[in-house]
């Protein structure tokens, strides 16, 4: 214990000078720290973790990796489209402007894209003013990889030209039909409802081939 004392009487003189003789040569001198021996391993069986969200195979021996794992790959996914999001301010942002049938409608009215920044509350009326914003102000890369726009609908006008003229068709596009072309039983002009029933049955022999 004595000799303890001695020596943080003659090292601990609190801050030393440039010109101190620890200093010579301007080699700083040694750190030595202390280190906590984690005996953990050691002492335990090592249990393999398999992550448990359906269609996932990852396999870990460390806790430390499989939580690193569900954190990027499983924490922030959409349950739309299954993209994956780094934060939950982004998750937000993308099930707002992707899947948000009301969104759609007020972005045509007002500013309703928020910053990619969650303490910025900045809104911009358009996906490009709001990127110019982010690159500008927060310093965000020109190639944000999590930058979202919405799908552009072609129009009609860009669509392959048609010829307007009817169309060549093999098959006859009228209608087929029964008609008949015999002689007529009898040439009363009367509803048939007043028809000789005996006068049709001879007008038929008549008719018969011989």
């Amino acid at each position: 214990m004595q000799d303890l004392l001695e020596k943080l009487t003659v090292y601990g003189v609190g801050k030393r000078k440039l010109d101190d003789v620890l200093f010579v040569n301007e080699f700083p001198p040694k750190v030595l720290g202390v280190y906590d021996v984690d005996e953990e391993e050691l002492c335990h069986e090592i249990i393999t973790t398999t992550c448990s969200i359906p269609g996932c195979k990852y396999t870990t021996d460390s806790l430390l990796d499989f939580e690193n794992h569900y954190n990027s790959r499983h924490r922030y996914s959409c349950c739309e489209c299954k993209k994956i999001l780094p934060s939950p301010h982004l998750l937000d942002l993308h099930v707002q402007e992707t899947h948000d049938s009301f969104f759609a409608v007020s972005a045509l009215r007002k500013p309703s894209y928020c910053c990619y920044i969650e303490e910025c509350k900045e809104k911009f009326l358009s996906p490009d003013e709001r990127m110019d914003h982010c690159v500008k102000v927060h310093k965000i890369p020109k190639d944000f990889r999590f930058d979202q726009k919405p799908k552009k609908k072609k129009n009609k006008s860009d669509a392959m030209d048609v010829d307007s003229e009817k169309k060549f068709m093999f098959c006859n596009s009228k209608s087929k039909s029964f008609k008949y072309s015999g002689k007529k039983f009898t040439n009363d002009t009367k509803s048939n409802s007043s028809v000789d029933i005996d006068m049709v049955v001879s007008s038929l022999r008549d008719n018969l081939p011989q």
